[in-house]
């Protein structure tokens, strides 16, 4: 089960040997909390979304805030599919300076879109340009909403929530200037997201068919 926010409260409580709330309020763990809630997708990915988005015709750059229905909570595009007709035609990936240089160099050339790119931290770029409105399934990575009431269930799912409570409590022993503990609670956090990490995506079979020789 994803973890709730008193459950985060209790686990950072329990780190920081302040079960009573003599040091750190709730709504103080609430902001740690949460910081490392965002920390966590920053560094991981964690928490991916598909998001349906227009293209427009003649339309070449889709920012986060005006296209996408997460708006500002989206953090990147990872794949964009484009619909046309019965079939999703996956779109090319291009660095902004190759993208830049192959598909910007004729400014009225229209087509079916096949590639895109980044432009920034929160702008994406197609082309060619589109010849008629498509629609388009990006792969995101968005961040969490906060946590604010103590029975609210996390987005992030078991096991992702498990560095949360150590980079929260890293958070609170560097507020109180305690840095020796508070180095010892990033480097947990680091080992535990590290652990996530390599026990979550090694268990797929590219393709069961397939032999090595």
């Amino acid at each position: 089960m994803s973890q709730t926010l008193s459950g985060y409260i209790t686990e950072c409580r329990r780190l920081l040997h302040d079960a009573n709330g003599n040091f750190y309020s709730d709504n103080e763990l609430t902001d740690y909390i949460n910081n490392a809630r965002q920390r966590l997708v920053r560094d991981t990915g964690c928490l991916r979304k598909i998001q349906t988005v227009t293209a427009v015709t003649s339309q070449e750059v889709y920012t986060f805030l005006t296209d996408f229905p997460e708006a500002m909570q989206t953090m990147d595009v990872l794949n964009i599919n484009l619909y046309w007709g019965n079939t999703r035609v996956p779109m090319r990936y291009m660095p902004w300076t190759q993208f830049n240089a192959q598909l910007r160099y004729y400014q009225n050339y229209v087509g079916q879109p096949v590639a895109f790119s980044m432009y920034g931290p929160t702008s994406v770029y197609i082309g060619p340009l589109p010849d008629q409105t498509y629609t388009m399934e990006c792969d995101t990575v968005i961040l969490p909403t906060p946590l604010t009431s103590g029975t609210e269930v996390d987005q992030i799912p078991d096991p992702w929530t498990t560095p949360v409570a150590f980079y929260a409590c890293y958070k609170a022993k560097f507020k109180e200037q305690s840095y020796g503990e508070a180095e010892i609670f990033k480097q947990q956090y680091q080992l535990q997201a590290q652990s996530v990490l390599t026990t979550t995506y090694t268990r797929r079979i590219p393709n069961p068919y397939s032999t090595p020789y």
